[in-house]
């Protein structure tokens, strides 16, 4: 089983045009500005992860930390936190995490006042790096809505391969699945 626990708790930052933007393991001490990026993001999340990964009050932001600690000390998942200026900007997710066969899935979001800037792929980036290189891992899968254009693009940016359409695969709904390879 792959030791989450070692893993570091931050990654390299991301430079950008309005300075560094910080990729943190989540924490309690993030409590409060992921409740108030849930709460700018929701809509825009919601229908593809639902709402336990963007949550909208203090005790379902403190939920979510929690649950996701959990998820990192069982062997699930781990997720990391975009934060510039002590604001989220959104999430990244490996989980799902298949300890014999070594391979995961790989999400994000972003608020929408994010976007557009590169965020999502850096992150992606950074995540693909930890998974292969420190992770171990084989493969990464990237569920995407057939109609996301922004996520398909940011599929194709971090070399994920489409390998097909997996009908009702996320919330009753269809998704194509990209896949990375560690090769």
């Amino acid at each position: 089983m792959i030791d989450l626990s070692i893993l570091p708790s931050r990654l390299p930052p991301i430079h950008t045009e309005q300075g560094p933007v910080s990729i943190q393991r989540i924490a309690l001490k993030h409590r409060d500005m992921l409740c108030e990026a849930g709460q700018q993001s929701i809509q825009h999340v919601k229908p593809w992860f639902g709402s336990s990964v963007c949550p909208v009050t203090p005790a379902l932001s403190k939920q979510c930390i929690n649950d996701m600690e959990k998820a990192r000390e069982s062997g699930y998942g781990l997720t990391y936190l975009l934060v510039h200026e002590d604001r989220c900007l959104g999430m990244g997710i490996i989980n799902h995490i298949h300890h014999a066969h070594l391979s995961a899935n790989l999400g994000y979001w972003l608020r929408p006042d994010a976007c557009g800037r590169g965020l999502a792929t850096a992150i992606c980036n950074a995540l693909k790096k930890l998974a292969f290189s420190q992770m171990n891992l084989h493969r990464l899968e990237c569920f995407v809505e057939p109609n996301n254009k922004a996520s398909l693009r940011v599929a194709e940016r971090i070399g994920a391969i489409k390998e097909g359409l997996c009908r009702k695969r996320v919330f009753g709904r269809d998704a194509l699945l990209y896949a990375l390879v560690n090769d």
